[in-house]
């Protein structure tokens, strides 16, 4: 009997942890927490502790201990002994409690925040076992799994399919398990071996079969349209306006405001050297964004590893290299740089279809539908542009593709302020070719009167163009106002821009094969820049914004000189000192905050608010039920009359939802025998005449024995489905 208990007792807590797991899963894909390896390990820890048994004043201490040695072990610096880092922390925690104190939730360390975590964690174990072992009721925490997961599934990138079918099969099996163990103990069913059998079978074939059904069955449109865009724009129009998440998006037709930072990755790429990752353009500014021309050009489909060669696409016959891409967020359309020639990958499984309008470049199954790839490898030349040719250029050639190009790419709003055109052309009249006249509005930016922000963006309201606004008011701003700003400025003097997108460079990571290192792009990188059109090189990339290199080559010609350096007023630099340089540049510049990369828990705010509130909300009820459980619990309480009441009536109500109910018009001493009688002990009958003599005569509660105390502990431990020790 006791071997068939443990091995049922054993099969709840597995399938509770694995319950729990599906709680922690999408963490690392939806949030910063990295290494959730670390906190699941805690939990399994802890579960085994208490299935073990072990007392208080064991686990707590090992709990502790492991949770300071993978906190040391996240959080340390390079070597960094134990001994050093403990002190550390220390100070930490005592910063960050005064932070909490302040109620300044946001500028809490992410060490202080892994601690936090491990200890909701810690909580939510012990809920388990409440649930588990006494309540033996997991319903409520089942639901809110199928919700949390629910809820990720809908607003988060994170897939929940499979997720819902584990949830599914853990569920039914822990109802089921705990549904006859509460049978078991109603009918006072001792040896249950043969029972436990006979019930696993068809439990576990109802839940294998209706898993079964449900994969195989067809499955039906939707009812109701979807209401995520529905209540997403509702929520950005009224709770907060103009707050956006970075990262790549299509509709830029509504520029400005600030945005939520994001450093979830996107991709890693393995390069030669660093580059602009391209997905797009737009051609139409509006005055508070940028849309798509409605021009009519028809698609042009080309294969996996055939040469890209476009009307726009010029080769320049420099040294081809590659970049390999390894993509955790995957979209339809391929990231390339500079120089793109072709991209391989998915041969013999679809196509490669390009977009001129947009100048971009998507992915197909070979039916037609969108693919969204994982991994693929671009091929693309080293191009260095011709200084001789681009200081050449005052202007296009005659022809009417040159003069439907002039036309499409300087194009403004009726309603342009005037003053946007003056100062470009203020900035630009030393200048007499158009490659020196983009250098210096490029070089205007730079300026101190710019400044490099996220969160103190402007929107332009009413009749206020975006620009101008940035120009000569806010002067504030990201990627999106310099880059606006410079594509007008050049069109306004009637230089062919367009503004592009896609990702800056990324964080330099780690050395690779021969000269190839990798890059880890993540949303924090999407970024937009100016391209210029210029015959017989194509469109040529600038870089306005403040805190951003430009990686971009030069041939400095001009002398027939064939020396090549990134920057044409730069002075050359070897090549690994000037990516962590810059890397480090648009690290600070693009995060002016308290953001930091860290590698262990950084949860978003509300998920932490969350958290801290589960963990109040759990020290409470466990104090409240701990009390309502023993009201004897504390020795140098004073045994009053109100007290032994209570708890009188507590162990009353205990009985009751066990299925021992009291008859009506069954007096006390009856009720008394009869639980005596089906627990098989005389305890319940002692206890009660205790109760009538303080009820009755008027005895003073502090009269009970130690003895009389003791029969009540007992009897709520048998009420609730305890095992009771023999001392």
């Amino acid at each position: 009997m006791n071997k068939d208990r443990t091995y049922m007792k054993l099969l709840l807590y597995v399938f509770g942890f694995l319950l729990l797991w599906e709680w922690l899963l999408p963490l690392e894909q939806i949030t910063k927490t990295s290494q959730i390896h670390y906190f699941i390990i805690f939990v399994v820890f802890s579960i085994i502790l208490i299935f073990l048994g072990t007392p208080w004043f064991i686990s707590w201490p090992v709990k502790s201990g492991f949770i300071l040695i993978f906190l040391y072990l996240i959080f340390r610096e390079a070597n960094e002994p134990i001994v050093v880092w403990l002190p550390r922390f220390g100070t930490e925690i005592q910063l960050n409690i005064s932070l909490l104190a302040s109620k300044n939730w946001t500028e809490l360390s992410p060490g202080f925040r892994s601690l936090l975590f491990f200890l909701l964690l810690w909580q939510i174990t012990y809920l388990l076992r409440f649930w588990l072992t006494i309540r033996k009721r997991i319903f409520i925490f089942y639901m809110m799994t199928i919700f949390y997961v629910a809820l990720l599934d809908t607003f988060t990138e994170y897939e929940a399919n499979r997720a819902i079918v584990r949830i599914v099969i853990i569920g039914f099996a822990l109802l089921g398990i705990l549904f006859f163990q509460r049978v078991l103990e109603k009918e006072q069913i001792k040896d249950a071996s043969g029972l436990m059998k006979q019930w696993m079978f068809p439990l576990t074939s109802m839940i294998i079969l209706s898993v079964l059904a449900g994969y195989i069955s067809p499955k039906a449109a939707p009812v109701w349209p979807d209401p995520v865009p529905y209540i997403k724009s509702t929520t950005d129009k009224t709770a907060n306006p103009g707050i956006s998440k970075i990262g790549y998006g299509v509709d830029d037709s509504q520029l400005g405001g600030p945005f939520i930072s994001d450093d979830r990755v996107v991709f890693e790429v393995t390069s030669s050297s660093r580059q602009y990752w391209k997905i797009e353009t737009k051609d139409v500014y509006t005055g508070k964004g940028w849309i798509t021309s409605e021009q009519s050009a028809p698609m042009k489909r080309f294969e996996y590893g055939e040469t890209f060669l476009m009307d726009e696409h010029m080769r320049n016959e420099g040294e081809l290299t590659k970049a390999s891409f390894q993509f955790e967020i995957q979209y339809p359309h391929i990231v390339r740089p500079y120089g793109f020639v072709s991209v391989t990958g998915n041969e013999g499984n679809g196509f490669l279809q390009y977009d001129p309008v947009l100048d971009k470049i998507n992915s197909h199954t070979s039916d037609g539908t969108e693919a969204r790839l994982k991994e693929y490898t671009v091929t693309y030349e080293k191009a260095a542009y011709s200084m001789k040719k681009l200081r050449g250029t005052t202007g296009l050639p005659d022809g009417e593709q040159y003069n439907q190009l002039q036309k499409r790419y300087t194009q403004l709003p009726a309603a342009f302020p005037e003053r946007v055109k003056e100062l470009a052309v203020e900035i630009t009249k030393e200048e007499d070719n158009w490659f020196d006249k983009a250098k210096a509005i490029e070089r205007h930016f730079q300026s101190g009167d710019f400044s490099y922000d996220q969160t103190r963006v402007a929107i332009p309201t009413g009749d206020e163009d975006y620009v101008e606004q940035f120009l000569f008011d806010t002067k504030r701003g990201y990627c999106d106002n310099f880059s606006s700003s410079m594509v007008t400025m050049l069109r306004s003097i009637g230089i062919p821009a367009r503004w592009a997108k896609g990702y800056a460079p990324g964080n330099y990571r780690e050395a690779a094969d021969g000269e190839y290192r990798i890059y880890q792009v993540t949303n924090n990188e999407a970024h937009s820049w100016v391209e210029v059109y210029f015959p017989g090189l194509g469109w040529v990339p600038f870089e306005p914004t403040k805190g951003f290199n430009n990686p971009s080559s030069y041939v400095f010609d001009e002398a027939q000189s064939q020396a090549s350096q990134t920057d044409p007023a730069a002075p050359p630099e070897k090549e690994a000192e000037k990516e962590e340089k810059e890397t480090k540049e648009v690290i600070e510049e693009k995060e002016p905050s308290n953001t930091s990369n860290f590698t262990g828990i950084g949860l978003s705010k509300w998920i932490w608010s969350g958290a801290l509130l589960l963990v109040v909300l759990g020290l409470g009820f466990a104090i409240f039920y701990s009390r309502r459980k023993r009201p004897f619990a504390n020795k140098n309480e004073k045994n009053d009359d109100g007290t032994f009441i209570e708890a009188y009536e507590l162990l009353l109500k205990r009985l009751d939802k066990r299925g021992f109910q009291r008859k009506t018009g069954q007096t006390l001493r009856e009720y008394a025998a009869y639980i005596d009688r089906q627990l098989q002990t005389k305890e319940m009958s002692q206890l009660t005449q205790a109760y009538e003599r303080i009820i009755y005569r008027g005895d003073d509660a502090s009269t009970l024995t130690s003895e009389e105390k003791a029969l009540w502990k007992t009897l709520m431990e048998k009420a609730s489905g305890g095992e009771v020790s023999s001392n």
